[in-house]
């Protein structure tokens, strides 16, 4: 059981992170990104193709995080320049058509489950200390410590730096933000082709780990969601802690025989929970407000 949960909490730092994008994104330009792990997906099968090539690694780490960022850039300029004055309804729908369209291209490029596999680089997989008999690698610290470390590295922009500031006033009053001379169009783009490069990044980190094919990859926005929506799409150590719980679920599930087949559903389970406890908070909340 304490093997599962460590290999738990290394998928959970990847989840914390692939969650932290969707909130930032959403915080920021008021978009959930449903294509967002599919723009780093894309990505990421750029550097391993690159490195299948002879490429080395370092080089193709960087052209693949320049392709996730371009890319999530291009989607997020899109979206500012014909969606900008739509209900966030409008811009989610818009993203899961990137999805299905980035998907349907990747699994075309680069092969499905059966033909696409592909050996991504594992440069963390070095262990560095035994708990209980369990060895600890490498890439549960550098996981948990690139979430924790966006969670406060973010926080503190956006409530100490005069960026975050404006990124702020952007997300909230976009119009307005524009009016008093704060660059939105280009903040925005920003922000989406930083999202994208840094979900291509997370990508390439848990990949070795949690699938090796597009689809499976792409198909990470549904743990994304269920991470994100712990915080309420706002909470970012909310949607940390959320990451690391819903992975050590997932590794407990792996460890019982009877429901190993069935831990993919896991973060469908916690949006269920989630859906739930709100809507009944929300009626109780209504019926002593009368």
């Amino acid at each position: 059981m304490l093997n599962s949960v460590i290999a738990g909490l290394t998928s959970g730092g990847g989840y914390a992170l692939l969650g932290l994008c969707v909130v930032l994104t959403y915080r920021l330009v008021a978009v959930v990104n449903f294509a967002m792990t599919a723009v780093g997906a894309m990505g990421a099968f750029v550097m391993v193709t690159l490195t299948d090539e002879g490429l080395n690694v370092w080089l193709a780490l960087l052209i693949g995080a320049a392709t996730a960022a371009l890319l999530s850039g291009v989607f997020g300029a899109a979206l500012v320049r014909w969606f900008a004055g739509h209900r966030e309804g409008t811009k989610a729908a818009v993203t899961v058509a990137l999805y299905v369209a980035l998907t349907a291209l990747g699994l075309r490029l680069f092969g499905g489950n059966t033909t696409g596999a592909r050996q991504f680089p594992n440069p963390f997989d070095d262990p560095v200390f035994t708990v209980g008999g369990v060895v600890v690698p490498q890439s549960v610290l550098v996981s948990l410590a690139f979430a924790v470390l966006i969670t406060l590295g973010v926080g503190l922009m956006l409530t100490r730096t005069r960026l975050g500031l404006k990124l702020q006033a952007l997300s909230e009053r976009p119009g307005t933000a524009e009016v008093v001379g704060i660059p939105a169009p280009r903040l925005a783009v920003g922000v989406w082709a930083g999202v994208g490069a840094i979900t291509m990044l997370v990508i390439v980190l848990v990949a070795p780990r949690l699938g090796s094919d597009f689809g499976a990859l792409a198909g990470l926005i549904s743990t994304a969601l269920a991470v994100a929506m712990v915080g309420a799409f706002r909470n970012l150590p909310l949607t940390l802690a959320g990451g690391l719980i819903v992975g050590c679920l997932e590794g407990m599930s792996s460890s019982l025989d009877s429901i190993q087949k069935y831990q993919g559903v896991v973060p469908f389970l916690v949006i269920l929970v989630l859906l739930w406890w709100r809507s009944r908070r929300e009626v109780w909340d209504t019926a002593h407000s009368r």
